[in-house]
């Protein structure tokens, strides 16, 4: 059956007004109405409205003013100042009030912070990001561990490139900025408290504070920049004289000791001065937060908002594994969205750490769910977008790995499948069988190659178009860069030319405006491109006369979130997956927290331990003696409880919070907080049926059916899935088969996939029954006879899963060959210093793993020179065989090594790099050699068939990479007559089973590692794809 399908016209866009109704909000606690003069502190608990009161105060007073010029609404977050102007903005256009103003009224700390800076500084200011800052770091460590200087303590040393070292430096500085202390005092403090840690930050400081001085700006990190903003008031206070005379500020519990001094120096001087939040929401202990401002603001008026003004119906759901649970709650979102009408921008997912951010995604977006994840969860250069682009660049002047070739060719801006690349690779290799495939690929994706119309001509015939199409796409792509870079482009002009020829601007902008989980994807890599865009633009600001390598590498050496510039002038139309600290200060109508386990809530880990940074705080906060042992788990449980009581404060319609009580190798246990919540709730907690639905899900005091439909997902494939069950199952009623057919008939018509049985893996009949191999007469080599013995399907079908060979396999190849350049008389050194580069060339691996691996490859090299120099002469190696058994079969293949003692017995050698496996006497490769030679002749350095044969003395594996002091040999006793003759006959069964085309599986001790388990029939993970329950 073919089907065809017009394509999908680009969608109408249409522009709605938003709508900016409000009503009036009634506060009951302000018997005289909203401030208007004075000091004023606001309390309440999370949904109490302290951050509305704090809105209405704003457009009271703007209104009362007249103007929106001396009204200031401060937050700790820039999306929080963007949700409160746009609050703010809708509640004055809903009174009928149209003001300008040159300033916005809501603003982040460090926003006011930069402001204020611009208006007492006529130098260029720049406010550096974290990735950025954390990239400058890193650089300078490099520096000191290359040329072994810098002030760090000899254990320090070592450390001095991870990535973790330079994470907890930066952590020590940002607080040490957070709370006016420079690099002289660092040192002071180091000195004085025997702490060499704090005394090399503090000359680490120094050195970074020049480097940052010669950029020709000055560029301050968010923490910094309030300290330098603060001094400069300290020096000229009047500068705020008349800004302000309303000063609000929300969130006061996230403020840090600086950022609340320089609040009240602003606040001082303001008619009206209110300072809102709620202590128990205070989660930012880890970056300097302390509610001590707000506890300790000299208000005269105190207003608590006692009551929350969210409701949400409450439930928890404990599931047996981590499956269930997924399923859980993609079916509460998509039940709320497709049943209850709550929009998808309206629910979010909410998880403990940013790691738990991106299973949770695929999960959702795996069953149509747009996703929407804030640009602050991800590394700009590990959006695949991104990724794609960056290599691209990179190939323009640099010839890329084996798995990058293949990471850009898999991903957006290759646009291959991985089917589609491994046979575009094999098509390669047959072009020309001297190079390996991703060799071939750079050299004929090199924008600087030039054209071979020979080879050209031989790559069309052996390509199929979709081969040849991806191959012509990744060098237009290509060429288009290179050609703007040879003209001297820009930056961002060598990125626009690009990026413009990968075509994917059009087909993104169409999936995007189209919405759902597709259009979400898409829009999440429009964010990313116009990150990048705007990351090289202020790149190219900073620096002129860069080159676009020099930003390419800029960007690779981030290896933080950055922040990017917020166009919308709406949330997107997605799920809102986040973590809980990202979730402070925000609501939904439909909230999940997931993931709620004991192991990650409370999370315990110690925070700058390499820095003492909690002893650091405590001694310039309250002057405690960093010699003293302070215990601190019940302080961090606390805010860990505060984290979680945060997280599940957010919703106003529908809160499920879910966990894992799973009983398996590794028991997974739901959190302690979960219980506590459940009794001060009274929340009753779901567990699954049976069949792993939620209890909810039945109906009280029914019957469960078995021919009844289970959906344990409300979407189109579960729904499709279960469908074909209820139809396949041998148990189900007539009537309800029928339902269930006529029900996959309409699916099948509307197109829904997977509903026509012509899609079902299992109702189709075999694509073809001819066998795999037409000759009667079958060549097998005794390796490929070890792998018949054990698993006929895994020896025909694994060849067809991978075009490279893998490291281990490589590693093999590499050994085998330096011991046949040994035996034919090679210089040692010359066969070592040649394998050696190449096992360089591919051997990819961290960094941290290099030097190890060098010295275990040198270990493998020298036993086998120290083996093969004990063993004396040989009589061949890397002898060709080529032995006809009987009618049907010939063992054809090539001997490693082999050996005959002076009583004229012949042993064969086989060298394995891998781990021992089975017992050596019924190890079927050896089998095969000891069979071939008894039945062969040796002509020369072959085994070929003959009269002549060799005596047999047996076989022997050798393992040169063991890490055992003394080589393992095992040996194999010589066949005797009968097991000859036995072998003999097993062989055609064998060859039969090559040829196909049924393939037989057999269950044995290398199927933990197979990579066909989901599609073997002996497998529990295989049955259940192709066999009717």
């Amino acid at each position: 059956m073919v089907h065809t399908h017009e394509p999908a016209p680009t969608p109408e866009v249409v522009l709605t007004r938003r709508n900016t109704a409000s009503t009036q909000r009634r506060w009951d606690e302000l018997a005289t109405g909203l401030p208007q003069r004075g000091r004023w502190r606001i309390t309440g608990p999370a949904g109490s409205g302290v951050s509305s009161l704090l809105v209405d105060t704003a457009v009271a007073a703007i209104e009362r003013e007249q103007g929106s010029s001396g009204v200031l609404l401060i937050t700790a977050a820039k999306d929080s100042a963007a949700r409160l102007r746009r609050e703010i903005h809708d509640r004055l256009l809903a009174s009928g009030q149209r003001y300008a103003t040159e300033e916005p009224v809501a603003r982040s700390l460090h926003s006011l912070a930069f402001a204020l800076l611009r208006r007492v500084s006529k130098e260029k200011i720049r406010l550096i990001t974290g990735a950025e800052q954390d990239a400058v770091i890193r650089e300078l460590l490099a520096g000191h561990a290359e040329e072994g200087r810098g002030p760090w303590p000899p254990e320090h040393v070592p450390a001095l490139e991870m990535v973790g070292f330079a994470r907890q430096l930066r952590d020590f500085l940002l607080r040490a900025a957070e709370r006016g202390v420079g690099a002289e005092r660092l040192e002071e403090l180091g000195r004085a408290h025997g702490r060499p840690a704090w005394a090399a930050a503090g000359g680490f400081l120094r050195e970074y504070e020049r480097t940052m001085a010669l950029s020709g700006a000055h560029s301050y990190s968010a923490s910094e920049l309030v300290h330098v903003a603060l001094g400069a008031l300290r020096r000229d206070p009047s500068v705020l004289d008349g800004l302000w005379h309303t000063v609000l500020v929300d969130d006061a519990q996230h403020l840090d000791p600086l950022s609340g001094e320089l609040v009240e120096m602003i606040a001082r001087r303001a008619t009206l001065a209110v300072v809102g939040g709620d202590p128990e929401q205070s989660i930012f202990h880890f970056r300097g937060a302390s509610p001590d401002f707000l506890r300790g603001f000299p208000a005269e008026r105190e207003v608590a908002l006692a009551r929350s003004r969210r409701t949400p119906r409450a439930g928890a759901y404990i599931a047996d594994s981590a499956l269930a649970e997924q399923a859980r709650y993609t079916d509460v979102i998509r039940r709320a969205h497709l049943l209850d009408g709550v929009a998808w921008s309206q629910i979010a997912v909410i998880v403990r750490s940013a790691g738990m951010i991106d299973p949770v995604r695929r999960v959702l977006l795996s069953t149509g769910v747009p996703v929407h994840i804030e640009a602050t969860d991800t590394v700009l250069a590990q959006q695949p977008l991104v990724a794609g682009i960056v290599l691209g660049v990179r190939a323009l002047s640099e010839q890329l790995r084996a798995h990058e070739w293949e990471a850009l060719l898999l991903g957006p801006v290759g646009g291959a499948d991985p089917v589609t690349l491994r046979r575009l690779l094999r098509g390669l290799r047959r072009s020309d069988m001297s190079t390996r495939a991703m060799v071939t690929l750079g050299r004929l994706l090199d924008p600087a190659r030039v054209p071979d119309e020979e080879q050209e001509a031989r790559l069309r015939e052996i390509l199929t178009q979709r081969e040849w199409d991806i191959l012509t796409r990744m060098r237009a792509v290509l060429d288009a860069g290179n050609r703007a870079k040879a003209a001297g482009g820009s930056v961002e002009e060598v990125l626009w030319e690009l990026w413009d020829a990968t075509g994917l601007a059009e087909r993104l902008s169409v999936a995007a405006l189209r919405g759902g989980a597709a259009g979400s994807q898409a829009d999440r890599d429009l964010d990313a491109m116009m990150a990048l865009f705007d990351a090289a633009g202020d790149y190219v600001e900073r620096r002129p006369h860069a080159s676009v390598d020099s930003f390419i590498r800029h960007i690779e050496e981030q290896e933080l979130p950055t922040g990017v510039r917020d166009r919308r002038s709406a949330p997107p139309e997605a799920v809102t997956v986040l973590t809980a600290h990202g979730a402070a200060g925000r609501q939904w109508h439909t909230v999940v927290v997931a993931g709620v386990q004991d192991d990650a809530w409370p999370a315990l880990g110690e925070t700058g331990t390499l820095f003492e940074q909690e002893e650091f705080i405590d001694l310039v906060d309250s002057g405690i003696d960093p010699d003293l042992i302070i215990g601190r788990t019940q302080e961090k449980i606390a805010e860990e409880r505060r984290l979680f009581h945060v997280a599940t404060t957010r919703a106003t319609g529908r809160l499920l919070v879910t966990a894992v009580a799973e009983e398996a190798d590794e028991v997974r246990e739901p959190s302690r907080f979960l219980e506590q919540w459940e009794q001060e709730l009274g929340v009753e907690t779901e567990n699954p049926g049976p069949d792993g639905q939620a209890a909810e899900s039945v109906a009280a005091g029914a019957e469960r059916q078995t021919d009844r439909p289970r959906f344990a997902v409300l979407s189109a494939p579960a729904a499709v899935a279960e469908l074909r069950r209820v139809l396949c199952a041998a148990d189900t009623a007539e009537a309800t088969r029928i339902q269930a057919a006529r029900q996959l008939a309409r699916l099948a018509r509307a197109g829904v996939p997977g509903a026509h049985p012509d899609q079902w893996w299992g109702a189709r009949g075999p694509s073809t029954r001819e066998p795999l191999v037409a000759q009667s007469h079958v060549s097998v080599s005794p390796s490929n006879i070890e792998k018949l013995h054990r698993c006929p399907l895994r020896a025909v079908a694994e060849k067809f899963l991978s075009s490279e060979e893998s490291s281990q396999m490589l590693k093999g190849t590499l050994v085998h060959a330096y011991a046949e350049a040994l035996e034919r008389g090679v210089a040692e050194e010359t066969a070592r210093d040649i394998v050696t580069r190449a096992w360089r060339e591919h051997h990819e691996v961290p960094r941290w793993r290099r030097e190890q691996d060098a010295a275990e490859w040198a270990r493998v090299l020298d036993r086998t020179r120290d083996w093969i120099g004990a063993r004396g002469p040989a009589v061949g190696v890397e002898m060709k065989i080529t032995v006809p058994i009987g009618e049907e079969v010939t063992i054809a293949g090539r001997l490693d090594r082999l050996d005959r003692d002076d009583a004229g017995d012949h042993y064969v050698v086989d060298f394995k790099t891998g781990a021992r496996s089975g017992a050596v006497q019924e190890n079927m490769q050896l089998r095969a050699y000891q069979l071939a030679l008894a039945r062969g002749e040796i002509r020369g350095d072959t085994v070929v068939a003959g009269k002549e044969h060799p005596r047999l003395g047996g076989a022997m594996l050798v393992y040169p990479a063991s890490d055992r002091k003394k080589i393992p040999v095992l040996a194999q006793a010589a066949l005797s007559p009968e097991e000859q003759e036995e072998l003999a006959a097993l062989l055609p069964t064998l060859a039969a089973e090559l040829r196909g085309p049924s393939l037989l599986a057999r269950v044995n001790d290398g199927c933990r590692t197979c990579v066909l388990k989901t599609v073997c029939p002996v497998q529990p993970e295989g049955k259940s794809t192709i066999e009717r329950s």
